[in-house]
């Protein structure tokens, strides 16, 4: 593997977190995805910006009482560069891919009892 190889734009660890969360089971909202990630506000929206300039995600603004709430979503693309980082990156380990449900353990996104609580086994 070669660095030029590598997804610049998910070589990051922040914006990686940002889109194998959003690999995991349909849209998030911003909040949402700053509980999966544990970013910052403000880095969550330089990278999710950075993310939808690069047609990686997409997002849309929905009216939530007195607020908009903005739900973000992978796109083709985005999940066909995942996919090939995923791939790539793994090329040391033999080339086995581990399926996305089983690499990741998930944090229950309805806030009730399960998943992991503790970061080091999310991410």
């Amino acid at each position: 593997m070669r660095a030029r190889e590598i997804d610049i734009l998910l070589g990051t660890p922040a914006r990686l977190a940002i889109v194998a969360s959003l690999t995991g089971g349909g849209p998030l909202s911003f909040t949402q995805l700053r509980q999966e990630t544990g970013l910052a506000d403000g880095n969550l929206h330089v990278q999710t910006h950075r993310l939808l300039e690069a047609g990686y995600l997409e997002a849309t603004k929905k009216p939530s009482g007195n607020r908009t709430l903005t739900v973000f979503r992978i796109t083709a693309e985005g999940l066909n560069r995942y996919r090939g980082h995923v791939r790539l990156i793994s090329q040391p380990l033999g080339g086995q891919i581990f399926t996305l449900g089983a690499a990741v353990p998930r944090r229950d996104r309805t806030g009730t009892s399960g998943g992991s609580k503790d970061d080091s086994q999310v991410w």
